[in-house]
């Protein structure tokens, strides 16, 4: 069920991102949607839920109140959105390859396999490292065809083939780890994206 929402979204984004600027408004509110859905779960969850909810209220009103002003620059909305999201990846993966942290990478077979001997450690370094490679490379190619290409090209990249990308990476690093380690457990893309998110929490593991 939440594949099929996801794959929904996106789709209704890539319409959305190429709407022509008079239909601003509905583009504006595709964009702003998941933002106002996850601040809502959010505050139902706070301790202080009446205050964090009034606040969304008040948010999502002044939002609708000059939604036309913002629709204006939808497309910047949806560009923004995409570029600043990988280069935040870009981001969590790069500073962790920092002289004192643990490669993400390396925090998450950690999970796994317990401390990581130096062969999986220099891997999943190495790992890390590709995917910072893979986040920066997106939003630079996010930004380069949001500048110079057609506004459909842009959308095509970054609604309909990001997350084709992301698996393609996710099943080239599967198919280089049972070439690189074939002897160790290996994990399924779902079971990756679970140890990632408990990962974000986690403390930095032992490296043997």
């Amino acid at each position: 069920m939440a594949g099929l929402a996801l794959v929904s979204y996106v789709l209704l984004a890539y319409y959305a991102s190429i709407l022509p600027p008079d239909e601003g408004k509905f583009s504006v509110a595709i964009a702003l949607l998941p933002y106002f859905v996850v601040a809502a779960v959010l505050a139902w969850r706070s301790r202080h839920r009446v205050a964090w909810l009034l606040l969304c209220l008040g948010i999502a009103t002044l939002t609708w109140r000059y939604l036309d002003a913002i629709g204006d620059y939808a497309a910047w909305l949806y560009f923004v959105q995409h570029a600043s999201g990988n280069a935040i990846m870009a981001m969590v993966f790069g500073i962790s390859l920092g002289r004192d942290s643990v490669p993400l990478c390396s925090r998450i077979a950690a999970m796994t396999h317990g401390p990581l001997d130096q062969r999986v450690a220099r891997y999943t370094r190495n790992v890390t490292q590709a995917w910072t490679i893979f986040f920066v490379g997106m939003a630079g190619t996010s930004v380069v065809l949001f500048a110079f290409a057609p506004l459909m090209l842009w959308s095509v990249f970054a609604n309909l083939l990001s997350l084709p990308l992301v698996a393609l990476m996710f099943a080239g690093e599967y198919v280089v780890r049972l070439r690189f380690l074939p002897d160790i457990k290996h994990v399924t893309l779902l079971e990756g994206i679970r140890l990632y998110r408990r990962s974000l929490r986690a403390a930095p593991p032992p490296i043997a």
